[in-house]
This record gives structure tokens, C-alpha cells and sequence, in this order.
């Protein structure tokens, strides 16, 4: 899709149909809504209510439960009892994956259900088939065929339906006409959106989600104008799946969404964390309040940029020293060489000057923002003009809380740089230590899948399907592998979107049963079934097999 049809240029919130969940109701002129998932075994009625209570209670909107079977979903009949007795009426998702049966259940208890369209009734083998045009049409057929009888059920009990692309779990047929692709996740709801459509249900949400933020943010996009394009205004479901945990997960979840919702993208939000889920609620909150505060109004414009929302390409630009042409965006930072290179000895390469005013280079371009609550999204404007010099972002902000000031930085040097338009940024805050800053720029480039200067680890946040301790074996990998620069290292729950979600990653550690690990080299399982207690030393051993480990 060439035509950008949504306008990104301002906070303009796009409009959307409401959309009922429960007592609840999300889109149209109602408030961003947050939501989160329990991590507990959903067949653990106690335990689970307490997690749903304690997300209540943290300012959560709708709780997300995974039902795997028939077992758990008719277990969610207890869990809302139970909640009810307590006193808490928030609305309760089912997370349904490869079962219709189990959506059907579902769709009798609780408020919404979120079926996957990559596995619903589609397959995903890792196998490239090819359909001739009548047979892609059988298929959408069939599908069409699996999906009525819960649309059917979920108007007669009024229940909200979420149908939730992500790209690890796209099906071979979408993979064989569309790839692997932002291209292949916006068809892919769009087929159900159609069939939904055409059945006359309508109280329907839409995500796509990515561990990338740059296909997580295409995809989305995609999506809002092929919506458009049909007149077809179904809220959206924002979040970054796998993007991990600590203070790096945070910058890549906020950086995700927030981008998202400075286009005006977006009705409600999840931010998945390795972590306890209550810990995603504090973030989630940040940001849904974000873009409310401190508005300044932009007047719209109705010119198209010259750059493709849909597709990352770098800007053009002519070199100066090491900024623009085909340079990897630089940092720049007002820090002593000896300074950096002493704690990253590694990052000499970067572009780290002591005297700004001494040494940026005269024909480059520097865009300097020094108030912190004026939009950065303005800036963008400035690439429907014509010129070939070098740019490089420069803000200094006067947050002092720091997890405020580095969520805010982080989506804000994103808007730019995840469409390929900065050659550079240029973070400072009075508040904090240059080198702190310097790090947080590091984080950001890296997030946006820009350069790499430590190991990428993709992470999901767990949930019922989970049967070892994630959060614990992700902290142990993280710290015996995070100097391996620019490998990625997938640490999953389990099969369910694992292997899908963790493709593009060098080496796989999936939860395969109670207490059972299961290697990945790319795509392909090594060992299969290991004891947890083996697992990270035989990873590490992995990596040393093939020539990835160095001390």
C-alpha cells in the first residue's frame, strides 16, 4: 500500500466505533484503556483471582487470561464468580489459540475473546506452500465457514471479539502470497475483519503485534489505512509482544506504542513484560496519559511526506565526516572520550565529541528542541522539504524522574529515527550524568534496530502456558551473554508463539513442558525436552558450537 492515508502529522486521535467490553466500553471519545494477562496457572482458581485483584487494584482495566483447553476455559466460569463475590467486576479476555471449540466456551463466559487468525483455523508448519487463486479462495471459504458459529455466539452473549495478528505466528498460506511481512499481518486480520464484517459483527478490536517495533509500527499502520481505505472504524489494541524485561523491555514497549499513539493510533494498550504483570501497570498508565498532557495542538496537513510509514528506508543524505550517506545513525554526547570508551570500550566508533560547538560538522543540520512538552512529532514535517544535508536530533529535557525522562526521550528520538530520517541524536538532561545518557542513547538505536552494541533478547511475558520460571532464566541468560553484541537471544514461554515469534533470532530457549527446555539454532530445535537445571549451560555451549561466543 502506497497511499497514506491516515493523518500522522498530529496528536488527532483516529476515530473509531465503540467498541462494548462489559461495563467498559473502549474507543470513540472513551479514554485509552489498559489491560494486562495473568501468568498463573489458569486451573489455580485461587491464585488466579488473586493476580486479577492485585491488576484491579494497580489501575488495570481488563485482565487477560490464557485458555488453552476446554478444561481452563470452563474454569473461567469459577474465576468470574469468585472475582464477583470479591467485588470486582472487570471485564475478563480469553486468550484463545488453534481451538474454536474453546473460543465457543469462552465466549459464554467471559466479556471478550482473542483468537489469533495466524491459528484459529490456519496452520503455521515453517513450510512455504503455493495455492492457486480458487484454492486460496476455498480457504478463505472454510475459514469463513469455522468463524461463524462464534460470531454467532458472541452476539447472542454480547461478547467483544479481539482478533490478534502476531508475526511469529502467521500462517503458511499468508507466508506464501505475502511473506513474512507487515504486508502479510494486516491481510491477515483483514480477512477476518472481512468475514466479521459481512456477517454484520461489529464489536470487534484489532492488534498487531511484533518483538520488532520497527514491523510492529508498519504493521499498525498498514492496518489504520487499509481500515480507512473501507470505512471500517474498529478500535485498536496497541503492545510490543516479547519485548522482555528491566528498563530495556520499557524503553522497547514504550517506544512501540508510543510512536503509535503520537500517529493518533490506538484505543487500548498492554505493555508485556518478563516481569510480574502488575509491574507492566505503571508504564501502561505513563502512557496512556502520555500524549493528554501538556497538548499543543498542530494543524493538520494534508501533504503527503517523502518517506513510506510502511517501509523502513534511510533518508538520503550527503556524508559529513562520519554523519549521513550510508552511516548507521551516530550518538553524539558532550562526554569525554575516555569517559565512554572506559565502560564500553566497544563503542569507540560512535560519534562522541566533548565540545559540540567545537566539532559538529558546519553543512549539518542539527535540529534543537529545547523544550521537552513542545511535540516532536512537528519535526516530521520538515521531510516533505527538499534538501540532502545531514540531520541530527538534539533535545534537552528538564525531567527530573528519570524512568518519565527516558520514556519520554526514547519515543521521542523514535518518531525520527525509526523512518529512517535522523543521521544522529542528541540526548542531554541536566538532571542526570551525561554517560547515563549516553547509555539510554545506545539503548534507543538499538531498539529501533539501528546498530547493536549488546545482545537483543526477546522475551515474552508468560502466562498460563508458562511451565518454568521465565523471568528467573531470562535474568540468568541475560547476564552470561548480554556482552555477545548483536546477537539475538529468544527466552519464551512456550510453543504457542515461540518458535514463530523468535525466527529471526540466532538462538531459542522455549519452554516445551514442567520444567523442560527446548534449544533453537534459528529456526531448527537442537535439543529437545531438556532438564531447566542444564538448560543455560548447554545454550551457552550451543553458541560456542557454532562460533557466535567470545569472552
Amino acid at each position: 500500500m502506497n497511499d497514506y492515508t491516515t493523518d500522522y502529522f498530529s496528536y488527532n486521535r483516529r476515530k473509531t466505533w465503540t467498541v462494548t467490553v462489559g461495563d467498559i466500553p473502549m474507543g470513540s471519545d472513551y479514554p485509552i484503556r489498559i489491560q494486562s494477562m495473568t501468568n498463573t496457572n489458569t486451573l489455580d482458581t485461587k491464585t488466579c483471582v488473586e493476580q486479577s485483584i492485585r491488576l484491579a487494584n494497580a489501575g488495570c482495566e481488563y485482565v487477560r487470561i490464557a485458555a488453552q483447553g476446554i478444561l481452563e476455559a470452563e474454569n473461567l466460569r469459577d474465576i468470574k464468580k469468585m472475582l464477583y463475590k470479591q467485588g470486582y467486576r472487570i471485564p475478563l479476555i480469553a486468550d484463545v489459540h488453534f481451538n474454536p471449540k474453546v473460543a465457543l466456551l469462552a465466549a459464554e463466559i467471559v466479556e471478550k475473546v482473542r483468537i489469533n487468525p495466524g491459528n484459529y483455523a490456519d496452520k503455521k508448519q515453517f513450510k512455504q506452500l503455493s495455492y492457486t487463486e480458487k484454492e486460496y479462495e476455498e480457504e478463505l471459504e472454510r475459514i469463513a465457514n469455522r468463524l461463524h458459529p462464534l460470531l454467532r455466539q458472541c452476539t447472542q452473549n454480547g461478547t467483544a471479539l479481539r482478533i490478534g495478528t502476531n508475526h511469529g505466528s502467521l500462517s503458511d498460506r499468508i507466508i506464501s502470497r505475502y511473506g513474512n511481512s507487515p504486508q502479510g499481518m494486516a491481510i491477515s486480520a483483514m480477512e477476518y475483519v472481512r468475514i466479521c464484517h459481512d456477517f454484520g459483527f461489529h464489536n470487534l478490536v484489532l492488534s498487531m503485534k511484533a518483538s520488532d517495533i520497527r514491523i510492529t509500527i508498519q504493521s499498525v499502520r498498514l492496518l489504520a489505512s487499509m481500515l480507512e481505505e473501507k470505512q471500517w472504524h474498529y478500535p485498536l489494541h496497541l503492545g510490543v509482544t516479547e519485548a522482555g524485561n528491566g528498563e530495556y523491555g520499557r524503553i522497547k514497549s514504550a517506544t512501540g506504542i508510543g510512536v503509535l499513539l503520537q500517529d493518533g493510533l490506538g484505543d487500548t494498550l498492554r505493555v508485556s513484560l518478563t516481569e510480574n504483570p502488575e509491574n507492566e501497570l505503571p508504564l501502561a498508565s505513563m502512557l496512556a496519559t502520555l500524549f493528554t498532557e501538556n497538548k499543543t495542538n498542530i494543524p493538520s496537513s494534508q501533504q503527503k511526506p517523502n518517506y513510506n510509514p510502511y517501509h523502513y528506508v534511510k533518508r538520503e543524505s550527503k556524508a559529513l565526516n562520519s554523519i549521513g550517506g550510508d552511516n548507521k545513525p551516530v550518538i553524539f554526547s558532550p562526554v569525554k572520550n575516555r569517559e565512554i570508551t572506559d565502560k564500553h570500550p566497544q563503542e569507540e566508533h560512535f560519534h562522541v565529541i566533548h565540545t559540540p560547538e567545537a566539532f559538529f560538522p558546519n553543512n549539518c543540520i542539527l535540529l534543537a528542541d529545547s523544550d521537552d512538552d513542545f511535540p516532536i512529532i512537528h519535526w516530521r514535517k520538515l521531510y516533505t522539504k527538499s534538501f540532502d544535508n545531514p540531520v541530527v536530533f538534539k533535545r534537552t529535557y528538564k525531567e527530573s524522574n528519570w524512568e518519565r525522562f527516558y520514556i519520554r526521550a526514547s519515543i521521542d528520538m523514535a518518531v525520527l529515527a525509526i523512518d529512517g530520517l535522523a543521521d544522529g541524536i542528541w540526548i542531554e538532561n541536566i538532571h542526570f550524568p551525561a554517560a547515563q545518557c549516553y547509555q539510554l542513547s545506545l539503548d534507543i538505536v538499538q531498539v529501533c534496530g539501528l546498530r547493536y552494541s549488546k545482545a537483543e533478547f526477546i522475551s515474552c511475558p508468560s502466562c498460563g502456558r508458562t511451565q518454568y520460571n521465565i523471568e528467573t532464566f531470562l535474568n540468568i541468560i541475560k547476564e552470561k551473554t548480554s556482552h555477545l553484541k548483536g546477537l539475538k537471544i529468544a527466552v519464551m514461554g512456550c510453543i504457542v508463539n515461540g518458535p514463530g515469534e523468535m525466527s529471526d533470532a540466532d538462538y531459542g530457549f522455549v519452554g516445551s513442558g514442567k520444567g523442560k527446555i527446548t534449544l533453537y539454532k534459528g529456526k531448527h530445535p537442537v535439543y529437545r525436552n531438556l532438564n531447566e537445571n542444564n538448560a543455560v549451560e548447554m545454550l551457552i555451549q550451543l553458541i560456542k558450537d557454532n562460533g557466535d561466543w567470545v569472552d
